[in-house]
């Protein structure tokens, strides 16, 4: 009798430790019953909760009011200086992407081989498509300051034309030209 008392309190203080581990089905089995069900899947109910949870609340993170804008690339496919180009120069082009039969903007940066800006100088583009022949199209740039000048020309076709800019200043002259592919 004693051993059954013994087995039975060992059983009970089992019973009584797999239902404090288990604390969802605890609610659900009532206090009458006093054992848990499936100790394993209340911790994969568990889990799988709190995966939800996390996820939800990754969801509701506050999102930016204005997503940032792309940079937009280049339409500029090479650049070449002629054979003892005086001058470094550089083009960007707003929109950067032309398209034909609209004004683009062009900014040329004038700079000396030591790389000081050149200011004051006399610059010049000519746009030219190398396979066909579209007539004359140049124009001269005006100084915005720091060796910078700007302008507005037009692209009449799509396709790939050269840019070619020539500057002069101090007895000088520089030429550089960039392949440029112009959009529809």
């Amino acid at each position: 009798m004693a051993e059954n008392n013994f087995e039975l309190s060992s059983r009970a203080r089992a019973s009584q430790a797999t239902h404090q581990a288990c604390f969802w089905p605890d609610a659900l089995a009532g206090p009458s019953r006093g054992t848990c069900f499936l100790p394993s899947s209340c911790r994969i109910f568990a889990c799988c909760l709190l995966a939800f949870a996390l996820i939800f609340v990754a969801g509701c993170k506050k999102k930016e009011s204005t997503p940032p804008k792309p940079r937009e690339k280049s339409a500029i496919i090479a650049t070449k200086d002629a054979p003892g180009s005086a001058f470094i120069m550089s083009l960007t082009m707003d929109p950067a992407q032309p398209k034909f039969g609209r004004k683009t903007n062009f900014r040329v940066t004038v700079k000396q081989s030591l790389g000081t800006p050149v200011d004051g100088a006399q610059v010049e583009v000519s746009l030219v498509m190398p396979l066909m022949d579209m007539g004359k199209n140049q124009f001269a740039l005006k100084p915005v300051g720091n060796g910078e000048y700007a302008g507005t020309g037009e692209f009449n076709m799509a396709g790939e034309w050269e840019v070619v800019v020539t500057a002069s200043a101090q007895g000088k002259t520089g030429k550089t030209t960039f392949n440029v592919n112009v959009a529809e």
